[in-house]
Parts: structure tokens; sequence; C-alpha cells
């Protein structure tokens, strides 16, 4: 669409949407529009339309709806946080519709229980982990539908330890360009081994309450399989509810799990591990914590195929674990759904789905 082509309307925003943006309504079609916040009346440039949707850019607004001014200088332009701009209870509101839409139109849970909420003790200054980018001798994040990297002097959702990183790398910015992860703090994290190219949740405020949180969804019992097991997150803790766990993890996190538990540990794919193990018995309860891609086609099948009396799904993209759900063909009943307000000022959403057998 040229800019000469384009269109302008007038438009209330309704909702947020799993991406971040803005959701309006016109002409019978959905308006995503970036920056927008629930309740908004807005004067928006179309700038992509499509036959069921179309895109937009805010031009001026009429009526604020549930908005604040953002507590971060570069929010305009940066695309780290889409949702700086919206108070928190608003983005946990958000959070759970996201959460129930998928599941309802993607995985066809019509019967959800109420929706649980884990906030995050923190909003600001929480995040213990972040990739940084650079480039021209410049470090920040990458500019809001952009790769140009935006300077970042400081951020806002960064703890302590992990700001300090970003000041390193400022200090003495690589050559050329590219991205470069940061963390604040070193090899270990109370005790548990992390090491360099290993997975480990970002918000240091929810660390406790969340590993505290799915040991209760777990429960207690003979026998835990953990899928997608990391460095050993949740294992440790859980070590102390089961006689007996088998964690699976591959590549260089298993080595890590090896260390930091007294798990039965395999390093094998989740696929290849559930294709080649036989349980005798089968495990009471089986924990899946799967990348944002979820799990492969079959792996839940093969899960239920081995009967355990309960499924604890942590999850971190909604419409894969909607989609992955769906594999279980009606043969379990979701008990708990949380929300988790796992990156606060931000549209990702996380959450704990708790399945039992019928």
């Amino acid at each position: 669409m040229s800019s000469d082509s384009r269109r302008e309307l007038r438009l209330r925003i309704d909702s947020l949407a799993a991406g971040g943006d803005g959701v309006g309504r016109a002409d019978g079609r959905v308006v995503f529009v970036p920056l927008g916040a629930p309740g908004d009346v807005v004067r928006v440039e179309l700038v992509q339309e499509r036959k069921s949707f179309a895109r937009g850019r805010i031009l001026s607004i009429e009526t604020a709806g549930a908005r604040r001014a953002p507590p971060c200088r570069f929010f305009e332009r940066c695309g780290g946080c889409s949702w700086l701009h919206v108070p928190e209870a608003v983005q946990s509101a958000a959070r759970r519709e996201i959460l129930i839409d998928a599941l309802q139109r993607i995985g066809r849970w019509n019967d959800l229980p109420e929706v649980e909420l884990l906030p995050s003790p923190l909003a600001l200054g929480y995040r213990a982990r972040a990739r940084v980018a650079y480039a021209r001798g410049q470090v920040g994040f990458r500019e809001r539908g952009s790769h140009r990297v935006v300077p970042i002097d400081r951020c806002a959702v960064l703890d302590e330890p992990t700001q300090k990183q970003l000041e390193a790398v400022a200090a003495k910015v690589p050559a050329g360009s590219g991205e470069i992860a940061i963390r604040g703090f070193e090899s270990s994290v109370d005790g548990l081994r992390v090491g360099d190219a290993a997975f480990f949740q970002a918000n240091r405020s929810l660390w406790q309450f969340w590993v505290e949180l799915v040991a209760e969804c777990c429960g207690t019992g003979d026998l835990l399989l953990e899928l997608f097991a990391g460095v050993g997150f949740y294992t440790r803790r859980l070590q102390s509810n089961f006689e007996r766990i088998i964690a699976v993890e591959q590549a260089r996190s298993a080595r890590d799990l090896r260390v930091n538990t007294s798990a039965e540990v395999f390093e094998s794919s989740v696929e290849r591990f559930l294709t080649n193990y036989a349980f005798v018995p089968a495990p009471d309860v089986v924990l899946l914590n799967p990348p944002r891609v979820g799990c492969a086609r079959g792996v839940l099948a093969r899960v239920a195929s081995h009967t355990p009396r309960r499924l604890v799904y942590v999850s971190c993209e909604p419409a894969t674990l909607a989609r992955d759900l769906l594999e279980l063909s009606g043969s379990y009943r979701m008990r708990r759904l949380i929300a988790i307000d796992a990156l606060p000022q931000t549209h990702h959403v996380e959450a704990i789905a708790v399945l039992e057998s019928d």
C-alpha cells in the first residue's frame, strides 16, 4: 500500500492481542494497532490492509483508555517492551484472556477451570538475563519494527547485576554487528550450576515462587518423569516430593542437570526417549517444560499412552500449549490453569496447565 493511498479512520481499541498490539474493529475486520491500549479512541492510518484484518499506526489519541506514561524514556522506539504504556493489572488481565482464547480457539478446551495468576513481585528491575544488540559502536535493543539498534544506557526491566553487564558491553562494544547474551549471575544460581549456553528463567524475583508453584502442582508420588528438564530448575526441588525422578534433557544443559540433581538423567531428545524407553511401573506424574515451539508432534500422545495420573505442562507460548494438548483426545481433564506474569511490560504469556486422567 503506497503512502498516497493509505486510509485514515477513527477506532476504539477493545483489547490487547497475543503479539502485543491493541485490537479494534472496523468495516468487519480486526485492526491491529501497536501501542494501543484498551479503551483508547484513536485516529489511525492503515499501513496494511487484507481481507480479514488490517494494521494501523496511531496518528492521535482522542480519548485515552487504560494507559499511563511509560516508565522508560526509550519506550517509543525500543522494541524490547510492548506494554510499558499500560498498567500491570491491565497486562495481567490481557494475559489471562490471551491464554483462554488460545485454549478455546486452537485447543478446543471449552470446559476450562478458573484461571489463576502468579504475579511478578517486581514489575521493573526484575530481569536477570537478556540479549542486547550492537552495531556501529552502539549497544542497546532492536528498534520497534526494525533491525536498527536503539542505544540504551539503562533498561527499566533489567535488575542491577544485569544492568551492570549492559554497561560493561557498552564500555567495550564488539566489532561489527550482532547480538550478545548478558546475564546478572555467574556460573551458578542458588547452588544450581548454569552453563553459559543453558536456558534459565529470566525473572529473578519469581524464581522461588515459580519453583514452589510447580512443586505444588506436581504433588507427590513414587515416580516423576520430567521432560525438557533443563539444568534442574524444578528437578532439585521435586526430589523431596518423589521417590524417583527420571529427567530428560539433551545437549549442554544435561551436563548441568547431572551435577545439580540426583535424578536419573537421560541425555536424549524427548522424542527418542519416549520411543525407546519402557516404563515399568508407569510414572505417577509427567512434568513438561518445552521451549516456545512446544512439543514435537506425537509427544503428548505417547506421554498419555503411559497413563500417568497427572500431567503438568509449563508453557511459554499459549498457542503451542493449546495445539499440543489436542493430542490428549479427551482422556484428561484440566484441573488447574495458571497464567504467569513472567515478563512484565512485555506481551509474553507463560502458563501452567495441570491435567488429570478421567
